[in-house]
């Protein structure tokens, strides 16, 4: 599937990406606790995507990188069945976190228009993704991730007709629309960082408390 060299290159670039997103993950965790502890709820509900994003994009990493990494028919398509399961979960969660509370969160905010309607063409590049590809994975999901087909030859006849390369092209498809998600959540997250965004965040609730 993956020569020598490519291996070796995958696996560089994935230590330099995943040192980047170790970083990032830290920085955002603190804050969305001091968010929480805070009672910002706004900036909380960003946050909490914004974490949600970057851990979905480090599973989604280690999945592609041990795909590329494999040695075999048999373990390509173990990893390819388990990256569909995932795959299939986060693009129906990740459309129900960028729902109303997200908006909401965000207008309240007062987050740039322009940086809303960049958000706006990700979710419908999302929810063309899901209309596109929901049928393919649900399928590996079900019969093969979760062996709820129980007649065993058309359940080893389904698997090895399995190609983890198409669930790979969907997986890269998914990340780079989960990436220009992330540009713009990065860009919400260094606006409401500051003290006073949070205090003005806070003190509405405190008025009503």
């Amino acid at each position: 599937m993956v020569n020598f060299r490519n291996r070796r290159r995958a696996r560089a670039t994935a230590r330099e990406k995943t040192k980047a997103r170790i970083a990032a993950l830290a920085a955002v965790r603190k804050t969305l606790q001091q968010a929480s502890d805070a009672n910002a709820k706004n900036i909380k509900t960003v946050f909490n995507v914004s974490l949600y994003l970057l851990l979905l994009d480090d599973d989604l990493a280690y999945f592609t990188n041990d795909l590329v990494q494999a040695i075999g028919d048999r373990r390509r398509t173990f990893i390819a069945k388990q990256e569909a399961v995932l795959l299939y979960e986060a693009a129906e969660d990740v459309r129900q976190l960028l729902g109303r509370e997200f908006r909401t969160a965000v207008r309240t905010l007062n987050v740039p228009q322009e940086i809303i309607d960049r958000i706006n063409s990700v979710t419908t590049g999302l929810n063309r993704f899901w209309d596109q590809h929901r049928e393919f994975l649900k399928t590996i999901r079900n019969v093969l991730a979760a062996h709820r087909e129980h007649d065993a030859l058309r359940y080893v006849n389904d698997l090895e007709s399995l190609k983890p390369l198409d669930v790979m092209n969907r997986a890269v498809e998914f990340s780079q629309l989960l990436e220009l998600l992330l540009q713009e959540l990065i860009k919400i997250v260094k606006l409401t960082c500051n003290p006073a965004v949070i205090l003005g965040d806070i003190l509405p609730l405190a008025r009503k408390g």
